[in-house]
């Protein structure tokens, strides 16, 4: 009798487990606080990135001091590299949300350095096209985040080790063309590198939005853009202001540059 009363009982349970799997793309309410964490992290990023690169390349000081001191990108490259290392192999140290993912972009700013270097001699044009582009982005931000957030245990470590596997190349790879000043080639490796970030991002992206079973949605956490999305806006900023640095290195050889007299 017993056993005949557990039987509907399971299949009930059962079906609302299909039911709520099956049902990932459930729309949050767009309460207060809901409106007011995706503002947070929306104006975090875009300030960070912003103010980042305007400062490295707006800076004629700094521009002057970064190109003439190896010791400060190669503590910068190591110092990042370590810091995302331990997210990576010790998740269980890692600060609750939001630290953690504020802990994220730091060391992400960190490791940017070394891969400002090649631009400091770009044409300062390119901010006004990655400004457009970073706002187009944090649109999307915006637009995606009313979807349920992220489990973070089960996102967090993928999306870590993507990054770190970039910026590992970056150190290996990238350092002796900084330390040797072959830009021309690390503004084409940068370009490239940078390509396949954010395409792996995407493809992370538009797993969970199609229910991959690696990503599960959970009802007490927002902003589902804030930690995934929001760090493709860094690495497709840095992406923007490479492919014009690369055309900036193409089209425009020192042999061909007008001089200073002539720009109007």
């Amino acid at each position: 009798m017993s056993s005949s009363n557990d039987n509907p009982i399971n299949s009930q349970s059962n079906t609302e487990l299909i039911k709520s799997i099956s049902n990932q793309f459930s729309v949050e309410q767009r309460s207060r606080e809901f409106i007011w964490k995706t503002f947070i992290i929306v104006s975090l990023q875009i300030a960070i990135v912003w103010e980042i690169c305007s400062f490295v390349l707006l800076t004629e000081t700094l521009r002057h001091w970064m190109s003439n001191t190896p010791w400060f990108i190669w503590t910068c490259g190591i110092l990042g590299t370590l810091l995302q290392l331990e997210m990576l192999l010790l998740p269980q140290l890692q600060f609750a949300f939001p630290y953690n993912y504020m802990y994220l972009i730091v060391t992400t700013i960190i490791i940017a350095f070394p891969a400002s270097v090649p631009l400091i001699d770009v044409e300062i044009w390119w901010t006004f096209v990655t400004w457009i582009v970073t706002m187009v982005i944090a649109g999307i931000v915006v637009g995606v985040s009313v979807l349920r957030r992220f489990d973070l245990l089960k996102s967090f470590g993928p999306f870590i080790l993507a990054t770190f596997v970039v910026e590992l190349f970056f150190c290996v790879v990238f350092f002796p063309f900084i330390y040797f000043e072959e830009y021309d080639i690390l503004i084409m490796l940068c370009g490239f590198a940078m390509i396949w970030t954010v395409i792996s991002e995407i493809g992370i992206i538009v797993q969970a939005l199609l229910g991959d079973r690696r990503f599960t949605f959970r009802n007490d956490q927002h902003v589902l853009g804030g930690l995934i999305i929001g760090m493709l806006i860094i690495w497709l900023h840095l992406l923007v202001s490479t492919e014009v640095a690369i055309f900036h290195v193409l089209f425009s050889p020192k042999q061909q540059t007008p001089a200073p007299s002539s720009l109007g």
